[in-house]
């Protein structure tokens, strides 16, 4: 069978930038508390705060480039929540710092940028927020050598079985582990190897279940969303308090 592609559109709000648009459909990568915005390569490196500028001090215009436009899209994503238009630091881990109150993530892969905010306070009646991952990738295969890097015996397997169905599931199974670690990691400041998260694809649904290694205050599981659009994969993993801790 081959995987009908996800649009990436949301019951939350989604906004492309320069010209901002919201999009609303029952296909979602987030839950419907979640800003999510995203925007192709822009000529001009958007305003940085000075303490943002300081941590690009010796960075590569590219990658101040890529850094600006990253800043751009999260800013966008907290003032969109209602939130200050504040400046987002680097961490000691170099991972964003987030206004408080609010979690987020932040991607960049080949001229493609985007970043999801939402509030950790709950809204109405929805579970509070506590983490917030999202990944980026390339639409193609990964180097053959990295596979078994990345990849669980079990999940070469399934690899095997999906075979020329037209989805690169190596490259997915990458994305969707690079989100899992992002959304645990501003909590737990943990590193872990790929093959420390096990990923089982539903390609029914465009979702994923992301299996997790014993962290204190962690979940043992995330559950996940994953998107193609045009030439670039997403993938989308959001925690929710409540989820089941070891």
């Amino acid at each position: 069978m081959t995987l009908a592609p996800i649009l990436l559109r949301s019951p939350a709000v989604v906004v492309a930038l320069p010209t901002p648009i919201v999009e609303r459909s029952r296909e979602h990568l987030f839950p419907k508390d979640v800003v999510l915005v995203t925007s192709r390569d822009l000529a001009d490196d958007p305003d940085l705060f000075p303490e943002e500028s300081r941590a690009m001090a010796r960075a590569t215009p590219a990658r101040r480039h890529e850094f600006a436009l990253g800043r751009c899209c999260a800013r966008q994503a907290v003032s969109l929540l209602g939130g200050p238009r504040v400046a987002i630091p680097v961490g000691r881990f170099r991972d964003p710092v987030w206004p408080f109150g609010y979690v987020g993530s932040i991607t960049h892969c080949q001229g493609f940028c985007a970043a999801a905010a939402a509030r950790t306070a709950p809204v109405d009646d929805s579970r509070a927020i506590r983490g917030l991952g999202l990944d980026s990738e390339p639409v193609a295969s990964l180097p053959e050598e990295l596979t078994g890097v990345v990849c669980t015996a079990e999940e070469c397997a399934w690899l095997a079985s999906r075979q020329g169905d037209g989805v690169p599931w190596d490259r997915l199974f990458f994305c969707a582990k690079e989100s899992a670690y992002k959304c645990l990691f501003p909590t737990t400041h943990r590193f872990l190897e790929f093959r420390d998260v096990g990923v089982r694809f539903d390609p029914e649904n465009g979702s994923f279940d992301a299996r997790l290694p014993s962290l204190y205050g962690s979940p043992s599981h995330l559950i996940g969303r994953y998107a193609i659009r045009d030439v670039i994969l997403l993938a989308a993993t959001t925690w929710l308090e409540g989820h089941e801790c070891p």
